[in-house]
């Protein structure tokens, strides 16, 4: 099966007050996390959207030896970013993952999960890691509905777009609370450095 990953890094990070990508986490960058939490569960084709301050990002992005792409719209919402990254998919793709920048510490074997729950049962369309009740990051998509993600009008973003497919999703129980914990606010960026080091 060949599959992609989306890293979403575009945005303009206002709730942070700081650039999310290039914050560090240890001695990577949230952006070096997660490129490399793909790399090693052996995803093909990497893909980081990059909008905002792009030209400090591309540097990091190139040294990984991923592929970047520009959402020129950035400035009209995370959904936006999202369809530029399908729309970059190579058409070989099977189903590719989605993952917001900010949330960089998700395990290999969570995504190695996905895979094979998406692999087994032809029936499903989206897997989502499922941890203490709730759902995390990255949901599994089949590339197949790439073309309904392109058409979709943007109502109530990426949330809208998967609610229609909601009897074709999967939850897959995991044991990473890593999938539920984003950096958005500094407050929230300073638990999870907290739990980084606590992990190792």
């Amino acid at each position: 099966m060949h599959t992609a990953a989306i890293i979403l890094a575009a945005g303009l990070s206002s709730r942070m007050q700081e650039f999310k990508p290039l914050l560090k986490i240890g001695n990577k960058t949230m952006l070096e996390h997660a490129i490399g939490l793909f790399r090693y569960a052996g995803v093909e084709d990497i893909i980081v959207v990059l909008g905002h301050r792009a030209e400090d990002v591309i540097p990091v992005v190139e040294h990984t030896n991923a592929r970047w792409l520009l959402n020129s719209d950035f400035a009209e919402g995370m959904f936006s970013s999202i369809q530029c990254g399908v729309r970059g998919m190579y058409s070989s793709c099977n189903a590719f993952f989605l993952l917001p920048v900010d949330i960089p510490l998700v395990a290999p074997t969570t995504l190695l999960q996905l895979l094979d729950t998406f692999d087994s049962n032809p029936e499903i369309r989206i897997c989502y890691p499922y941890f203490a009740g709730r759902r995390g990051h990255p949901p599994l998509i089949d590339a197949d509905l790439a073309k309904a993600l392109l058409d979709y009008d943007g109502t109530e973003g990426m949330r809208g777009f998967l609610r229609k497919f909601a009897d074709y999703a999967s939850d897959v129980s995991v044991t990473d609370k890593f999938v539920a914990m984003d950096a958005d606010t500094p407050a929230a960026f300073s638990r999870l450095q907290e739990a980084y080091l606590r992990k190792d």
